[in-house]
């Protein structure tokens, strides 16, 4: 019988609440799984939960941070976390917030967004790992995706990816200014936003080749079930 996790952000903490049903009804753990800051960081907040399941190892992890980057093992219970693992990985002074984690061809690809949800300059940028806790490393040109003026497409942040089962077949999901009117409403923008989705490729190296944000999106997907 599975069970279902959902895990929140609320007053700068992260909570995580279970049910038997994706509807719910969902009951909270009854504390805070992250509820600080991490060892050795002096600022920020504990916001944005992404929670990934390595498929090489069954292992599941916990990532977090607004202006650092933390992950930690979850625990086989998946409402705590697993002692004296909690890692600091923030990449680099670009590092906001909404990491986002996945698995291709033997690297571990770390997502996280540049500057403010209320900013056109929003983007989203990404580095790779060997291990799901292990030092990132930050290719040359590693902007996923940014705003495209002359479409009148403007911060293009906080992400997840979503790939077709059984094909290297891979979709950016983020959310960016409402269009057209967006770009006009200062700082109102950040939280006046629309859910978009565009494909993500690769090269031959592995490298994220640069996402250009459209305004029609992707054909719908066809996915016959097994």
């Amino acid at each position: 019988r599975y069970k279902y996790f959902y895990y929140f952000c609320a007053a700068q903490k992260i909570g995580v609440s279970v049910a038997d049903d994706p509807l719910g009804p969902f009951k909270d753990s009854g504390k805070p799984l992250i509820d600080k800051l991490p060892k050795g960081v002096n600022g920020g907040q504990q916001i944005d939960a992404d929670v990934f399941t390595d498929p090489k190892t069954g292992k599941s992890y916990l990532y977090w941070g607004n202006g650092y980057m933390a992950g930690a093992e979850l625990a086989d219970d998946m409402v705590s976390i697993k002692p004296e693992t909690t890692v600091v990985l923030t990449p680099d002074d670009t590092y906001r917030e909404g990491t986002y984690v996945f698995y291709r061809n033997g690297k571990y690809y770390f997502m996280w967004s540049e500057d403010d949800t209320r900013s056109e300059n929003y983007k989203v940028r990404y580095g790779i790992a060997n291990g799901p806790l292990e030092k990132i490393t930050i290719p040359a040109n590693n902007i996923v995706i940014a705003k495209d003026t002359h479409a009148g497409i403007y911060g293009t942040g906080h992400n997840s990816v979503l790939q077709i089962p059984g094909r290297d077949e891979w979709y950016l999901v983020y959310h960016r200014f409402n269009y057209p009117n967006g770009i006009k409403m200062g700082d109102a923008a950040g939280w006046n936003r629309e859910v978009c989705i565009d494909s993500l490729t690769f090269d031959a190296k592995g490298m994220i080749k640069r996402v250009i944000p459209t305004l029609k999106g992707i054909k719908p997907v066809k996915i016959t079930a097994k």
